[in-house]
């Protein structure tokens, strides 16, 4: 008899020892979830210097979006100046004019092309680098100028895209 209230002594104990375990481990998940939602519901933000004006934020630069509608590689034939490829254009989801800008991606960072404005949903009908390069591979960087709609003369931000130039036979 003292044998089976030592077996169920020790059983009880073995009982309490796992429940104990369990709700360890449950407040560690608990815990573990909880910061974790709290990652992820804290979100850094930082504003650019271009996006505060006297102090405030420029809201109208701040909420501007631009899409793109162009392509990547832009191939030019061996000696010219002119892609027979290359499309470029702001796209109809855009609200604001631009203008873009292509620099070779180098120490330099040569001026390739400056464009006209492009109004909204438009593309530019030709694109014709200010110098013919030789046959070969480069990298180069398109930047885009968002212009304000007010005042034609104020940029609301820019977006830049890697872009490859392919000068081939």
């Amino acid at each position: 008899m003292a044998e089976q209230k030592e077996k169920k002594k020790g059983s009880r104990v073995t009982l309490a020892a796992c429940i104990v375990v369990i709700v360890i481990l449950l407040a560690a998940v608990f815990v573990l979830w909880s910061q974790k939602k709290d990652k992820k519901e804290t979100v850094d933000r930082t504003v650019s210097e271009g996006l505060v004006v006297d102090g405030n934020i420029d809201r109208k630069a701040s909420d501007a979006r631009f899409t793109t509608d162009m392509n990547m590689i832009w191939t030019f034939p061996s000696g010219s100046a002119v892609s027979d490829n290359a499309i470029v254009g702001n796209s109809e989801s855009n609200e604001y004019e631009c203008y873009f800008e292509v620099y070779l991606d180098n120490e330099e960072q040569t001026l390739l092309y400056s464009s006209p404005v492009i109004p909204v949903g438009k593309r530019l009908d030709e694109l014709k680098l200010n110098q013919v390069l030789p046959d070969g591979a480069y990298d180069a960087i398109c930047t885009y100028h968002i212009l304000d709609d007010e005042d034609p003369e104020r940029e609301l931000g820019t977006v830049s895209f890697a872009v490859s130039l392919m000068v081939v036979r």
